[in-house]
């Protein structure tokens, strides 16, 4: 764990700074209620550098969380990635992401329900992750990787703005788009079906 933790670190260290030039917010709600926040962090990337990152934090009666994205690419490939979900201040679940060689992937799970086929390498490319559904509409993208899962998802289209992916866990989560911003997430948590919708004002003049 402490080697995988320095090449997460050396790997970072490989890619150029990137300071954040903006945040977009969207709201997490169930029921009609507001119930938390996502953070879309918009990083100055370079040419060949992009970093992502997304914040997200809930609250319901007996039960509050916190769950984080990261994610580094090299030239259009994915670098390393690391996930962190914590409930009710105490971490539950890590999945640390980091690229060996050009297409071999090292998985390393941490946290109580880790299992997931006990997962350790993939071998083959990974070009688009979880994360980047909220910075880019998937056009021609047939799969995307969990960073949390370690897995490759299937994406579908569902209709001219909406694409359905198909989590590990057999559930579905639905990303919708407008003029290729992502506007709204449909998915689960603890049981109930949520939404996560873009702040309006940050909608004005896209």
């Amino acid at each position: 764990m402490k080697y995988l933790t320095l090449l997460v670190i050396t790997a970072g260290l490989m890619l150029p700074f990137s300071s954040v030039s903006q945040t977009v917010m969207y709201d997490v709600m169930v029921a009609g209620r507001v119930i938390g926040s996502v953070k879309v962090l918009l990083y100055e990337n370079t040419t060949k550098t992009v970093k992502r990152r997304i914040e997200a934090e809930f609250s319901i009666p007996f039960y509050s969380g916190s769950f984080s994205s990261e994610n580094d690419f090299l030239e259009g490939n994915l670098q390393s990635s690391v996930t962190e979900h914590f409930v009710n201040g105490k971490q539950k679940e890590s999945t640390h992401t980091s690229n060996r060689h050009p297409q071999l992937y090292h998985v390393d799970f941490s946290g109580k329900a880790r299992d997931y086929g006990k997962l350790k390498e993939l071998n083959q490319a990974i070009n688009h992750t979880m994360t980047g559904l909220y910075y880019q509409e998937p056009s021609n993208v047939g799969v995307v990787y969990s960073e949390r899962y370690g897995q490759m998802c299937p994406v579908k289209k569902l209709d001219e703005s909406r694409y359905g992916v198909i989590l590990p866990n057999g559930k579905q989560s639905i990303y919708a788009y407008r003029q290729g911003l992502c506007t709204e997430v449909q998915s689960e948590l603890a049981g109930m079906k949520l939404r996560i919708v873009r702040r309006w004002n940050q909608l004005a003049g896209k």
